[in-house]
């Protein structure tokens, strides 16, 4: 009740005034409960707030690698774009619906205009391994959101109109391609890759069985589920 006595003030003031313009008077019972009332549904709406603001301050769940259907090859890829006039490092690595890493491939990329453009020459890169390999149902996996909205909606993006038709050529080339947006978090095996191949020197493109040893605990965790 202690804490209803503001709005039992505000009441009784504006209970005065009502005898004193309107010549009006509630009964002291109808001013009371309707102080209670309005003092409920104040601490009811702070206490949602509260709750909302404290939902909002906690970080999201850990985003994890999930796993294609089965008979689906995905394929992880990223490419590291510092800046124009810097060459690129790029990663890809397909993994089945176990987990079970297939292949993973390294390359270094002549300077792109954009990190756009880089993704998209990485895209085409593992199109064309992937066909290669003789995938014949893939799924590809950015981290990077505009590289695959720019492969839905190619109309959108006219600049780079020459890159989106050789994905586009490439993909009749398989039974099935999908591509999908790919957390960062859940994407960071191929980044690290990626980020390897200029900060160790490997400008050499090679294409390998399975993954690589120094991430084998990590992929085997994600293949597991685990953080």
């Amino acid at each position: 009740m202690v804490r209803h006595i503001p709005w039992l003030l505000w009441n009784v003031w504006r209970n005065r005034n009502s005898i004193w313009y309107s010549e009006t008077q509630e009964s002291p019972d109808f001013w009371v409960s309707n102080a209670e009332e309005e003092a409920s549904l104040w601490f009811e709406v702070k206490e949602q707030a509260t709750l909302t603001e404290r939902q909002n301050s906690n970080p999201p769940d850990k985003e994890r690698w999930c796993p294609p259907m089965q008979g689906t090859v995905k394929c992880n890829v990223h490419v590291n774009w510092r800046n124009k006039t810097l060459q690129c490092g790029g990663a890809w690595m397909a993994r089945d619906h176990t987990g079970n890493v297939l292949f993973h491939g390294c390359d270094a990329f002549t300077p792109s205009i954009s990190r756009l453009a880089a993704e998209l020459r990485g895209i085409i890169w593992v199109l064309q391994s992937a066909r290669d390999l003789h995938f014949h149902t893939v799924s590809i996996a950015s981290d990077h959101v505009e590289t695959i909205e720019a492969i839905s909606t190619p109309a959108s993006w006219p600049r780079f109109r020459f890159l989106l038709e050789l994905i586009a050529g490439f993909c009749s080339l398989f039974s099935y391609v999908a591509f999908e947006v790919e957390g960062v978090c859940a994407n960071t095996i191929a980044r690290d890759i990626a980020k390897s191949v200029m900060k160790d020197g490997q400008f050499q493109s090679y294409l390998a069985l399975g993954g690589l040893a120094w991430l084998h605990q990590r992929i085997a965790a994600e293949a597991s589920g685990q953080d």
